[in-house]
């Protein structure tokens, strides 16, 4: 498992630097990140980013039942 120093928070979001990474990344959570894809659909449904951001959480849902863990939404 890669080791992720957490640089900085904000809320529902971090700032975060995995090991071995030039640049930081920005952790979501993922209720949040369900939110977020909800009013895009809402606003702009066709959209590329809405098209983007449905495969972050369908990428997201699967992992989560690989590690067997309960979605939070």
């Amino acid at each position: 498992m890669t080791h992720l120093e957490s640089l900085a928070r904000r809320g529902n979001l971090q700032l975060a630097q995995a090991e071995g990474r030039r640049f930081p990344g920005l952790l979501i959570q993922g209720d949040t990140l369900r939110t977020l894809l909800d009013d895009l659909e809402e606003e702009a449904p066709t959209s590329v980013a809405a098209e983007r951001l449905a495969d972050w959480v369908a990428a997201y849902e699967e992992m989560m039942r690989e590690v067997g863990r309960r979605l939070p939404y």
